[in-house]
C-alpha cells in the first residue's frame, strides 16, 4: 500500500508539472530590454510620482491615526 501511494504521488506531481508547463503562453512577445521610465511624462508620473504620493499619504495617515 505504501508503494502505491509513493507511485501515485510521483505520477500526480509529473501531471501537475506538465499542466503548469502546458499553460505557458507561447505567442506573447518578450521584451528583455530595460525599463524606460524616463522616456515620457506619463511614465515618470506613473512610476515615480504616484508611488511617492502614495507613500507620503500613507505616512501622514498613520501619524494622524496615532494621535
Amino acid at each position: 500500500m505504501k508503494k502505491i501511494k509513493i507511485i501515485l504521488t510521483i505520477v500526480f506531481s509529473w501531471v501537475l508539472a506538465f499542466m503548469a508547463y502546458a499553460q505557458r503562453p507561447t505567442h506573447i512577445p518578450k521584451e528583455n530590454g530595460p525599463l524606460r521610465a524616463f522616456e515620457s511624462v506619463e511614465s515618470v508620473i506613473f512610476y515615480i510620482v504616484l508611488p511617492v504620493i502614495i507613500i507620503v499619504l500613507y505616512v501622514v495617515w498613520k501619524r494622524r491615526k496615532k494621535k
